[in-house]
């Protein structure tokens, strides 16, 4: 999705609903607190393609699922050229996934809108574009592209909150073209291709639209009004206004907020509450810090002078040059042919985008979780299963037991 309101907008109705303040306080950011990176440029650079895939499944007869993303390799969109990798990687799964979904509510969808200028209802300025709608005789899809592979992205969150920025969309098209909603089934998906759930879905209820237009008019309400409280918390993660919200400063600067003078012995249960205000104050130092390193380099580029820094060219990987005559050299180096060209299995992922080319499946049985007895640490409400500690001193005790006894007892 590409354009949004300087208010609220699709990726920001979640935070503005949570911290109304943070309207205000973005607004008093400098322009060039407004960064780029080579992740948002990839994400861009799969929405372009996926736009110039749907244009043509809409504009082109016949279209087939199997070939839609061939044409397009070796093609210049956006800033780059399309590879097979990322058709392997990105493209390819993100239609397989939009695939799933239309089946899932019947098939025989057209497509009524890509990137779709939408206006959310009731708040001045409030505008965005939809990456892509659909619709058959009984449902109208929305589908969102997510291309990030970090922060997994759902229809509903763990909560059982519906995405926010699914209801701004959903709500705002729904009031612009209210005539293709007539006694439809409402749908909202998330396709995220690189992510462990690529597909997401969930139904959206007349009454779960009004509810969310409601509450968002209402947040911006409140946040144009004098003096609004800011509040911390998740919606906080990709917010500039970090940077100067009491919220997140007072903590980072005042040790306190660990909430204990020193650490306590480590059996007691004062330990377990020290390591996780603790866990909370790096977490939260992160994501300060890449806040600051963003604006920081913004600033710099704007022309802007921090002492103590100054801007420097990225440092990049070292590649080859022209590989024949790279071939050629490391011959005269002593390389072997079988040295210098190594041939790989092919990726799980290139290998599943060409079995569904081809109308086939990857067995499930080629592909397995090497077994681990390793561990990481997770919150309380993620889906993974709990995993009991084995402590050590009670492995030493059983093992003195299994000892004193002596052989053959």
């Amino acid at each position: 999705m590409t354009g949004h309101s300087s208010i609220v907008g699709g990726s920001t109705a979640g935070r503005v609903i949570a911290c109304p303040a943070s309207v205000q306080a973005v607004l008093a950011l400098p322009p060039s607190a407004e960064t780029t990176s080579e992740y948002a440029e990839e994400g861009s650079f799969a929405h372009a393609v996926m736009q110039k895939i749907m244009e043509d499944r809409r504009d082109r007869a016949p279209w087939s699922w199997t070939n839609a993303s061939v044409r397009w390799r070796d093609q210049f969109i956006y800033d780059r050229v399309v590879t097979q990798q990322h058709l392997d990687g990105m493209i390819d799964p993100a239609l397989f996934a939009l695939s799933d979904l239309e089946q899932a509510y019947g098939g025989s969808f057209e497509i009524i809108g890509i990137e779709q200028n939408v206006v959310f209802p009731g708040i001045i300025d409030a505008f965005g574009t939809i990456d892509l709608i659909l619709a058959s005789r009984s449902t109208v899809l929305h589908v969102d592209w997510k291309f990030g592979q970090g922060v997994p992205v759902l229809a509903v969150t763990s909560s059982g909150q519906i995405n926010p920025q699914l209801m701004y969309y959903i709500t705002a098209s729904r009031y612009t073209q209210p005539s293709q909603y007539h006694r439809k089934l409402l749908v909202g998906a998330i396709i995220q291709p690189r992510s462990a759930e690529p597909l997401t879905h969930t139904v959206i209820r007349k009454a779960d639209i009004i509810n969310f237009r409601d509450l968002l008019q209402q947040s911006v309400r409140i946040a144009l009004r004098p003096g609004p409280l800011r509040v911390k918390g998740e919606h906080c993660r990709f917010a500039p206004c970090k940077l100067t919200c009491p919220a997140w400063i007072g903590p980072l600067i005042d040790l306190s907020a660990l909430k204990v003078n020193t650490a306590p012995a480590k059996k007691s249960n004062a330990y377990g509450e020290y390591l996780a205000h603790a866990k909370d104050l790096v977490d939260a130092a992160a994501l300060f810090k890449k806040e600051i390193d963003d604006q920081m380099h913004a600033f710099l580029s704007e022309g802007g002078k921090v002492p103590g820094w100054r801007l420097k060219h990225k440092t990049r990987m070292r590649q080859w040059i022209d590989e024949t005559e790279v071939e050629a050299a490391l011959k005269k180096l002593g390389f072997k042919p079988s040295e210098i060209w190594r041939r790989k299995l092919l990726t799980f992922e290139a290998a599943d985008a060409l079995a569904r080319r081809k109308n086939r499946k990857i067995p499930d049985d080629l592909r397995v979780a090497p077994a681990t007895s390793e561990t990481t640490i997770a919150r309380d409400d993620d889906p993974a299963p709990i995993v009991q500690p084995v402590v050590l001193v009670e492995k030493f005790q059983a093992s003195l037991k299994l000892l004193m006894k002596g052989p053959g007892q």
